[in-house]
């Protein structure tokens, strides 16, 4: 199974101006070795899809080679199908620019080798390219990450900036079957915190791991009383809600967390909802599930929070 950690080699290298005569400046010529990227025309991939009728479930849009040098794209799958996960290399193979990049849940389902019945609502795939460039040289859809123990630089060698969503990257991407349509009301309710990845990462805790969930402010909207770390004197978490998708985003600006939380000297508003995960509600599933992907204006990073109905 072709290995998506590839181990490469670190090169750093200083851009230096000057009038110094060309023939003797050592530094490589950039624009002669740019790298393959292949992108989205108009809009990324959908965070989910409906699976209400299964042999409807797909998507089609246009990708475009934006450097004019790719002679292949690979996507590579990763599903999670009931918790099971399955990985799929080659995935799908386009050699030919611009086209349109079609998904569907009959691809997935022959090519994990499962009947279509067998995918449901809230299984998730992922999906990572490699592209490949006219002269032979790889490039994946994952961004490199260096061990200081080892030495050793593993992963991918797309930069992490263009693997956001200005980008329209189809380099690495993931959806979810969403459920069908339901009502806002089915969210409230109490929750426990199934994950919240802000605590520990900026050295807080959450001494009290339930949620509740109550409808509004505004329409379409719910709030998670005492927010993604609340007992710190936060701000509650002001979500919207696309009832028809299930899809969650920040619905109104707040404070994270305070000046002095967790012995902190910063502080921090919500920022927007993360691309990757998702911002999803789950109603169909065994227990509705609330996934949101919170980021903070102080700092990088995603911060997950994950609620789980009681």
């Amino acid at each position: 199974m072709k290995n998506l950690n590839k181990i490469l080699v670190l090169l750093s290298f200083a851009m230096i101006i000057s009038c110094t005569d060309d023939s003797k400046n050592p530094l490589p010529d950039f624009s002669a070795s740019q790298g393959s990227f292949i992108r989205f025309v108009d809009e990324v991939a959908p965070p989910t899809l409906s699976f209400a009728v299964p042999a409807e479930a797909s998507f089609s849009l246009p990708i475009e080679d934006i450097n004019g040098n790719t002679a292949s794209y690979t996507l590579d799958m990763v599903a999670t199908v009931g918790g099971q996960i399955s990985t799929v290399d080659n995935f799908l193979t386009i050699d030919s620019f611009p086209a349109t990049l079609t998904i569907s849940a009959q691809m997935i389902a022959d090519a994990i080798g499962v009947p279509l019945n067998s995918l449901g609502f809230g299984d998730n795939f992922a999906f990572v390219a490699e592209a490949v460039r006219n002269d032979g040289v790889s490039f994946t859809g994952q961004v490199p990450v260096f061990d200081a123990d080892t030495g050793i630089l593993s992963g991918g060698n797309t930069s992490t900036n263009l693997l956001g969503g200005v980008y329209r990257n189809a380099m690495a991407f993931n959806f979810t079957f969403a459920c069908p349509q339901f009502e806002l009301s089915e969210l409230v309710g109490n929750y426990d915190v199934t994950s919240n990845a802000l605590e520990g990462g900026l050295g807080l805790s959450d001494p009290d791991r339930t949620r509740e969930v109550i409808l509004g402010p505004g329409a379409n909207q719910i709030t998670v009383v005492g927010g993604s770390v609340g007992f710190v004197g936060g701000d509650d978490l002001v979500v919207d809600v696309d009832t028809s998708t299930g899809a969650l985003s920040l619905g109104a600006s707040g404070v994270a967390f305070p000046v002095g939380a967790g012995g902190l000297t910063f502080d921090s508003d919500y920022g927007p909802f993360a691309a990757s995960p998702a911002g999803l509600a789950l109603t169909c599933t065994a227990d509705t599930t609330l996934t949101m992907p919170v980021t903070l204006t102080c700092c990088g990073g995603v911060w997950t929070l994950v609620l789980t109905k009681q």
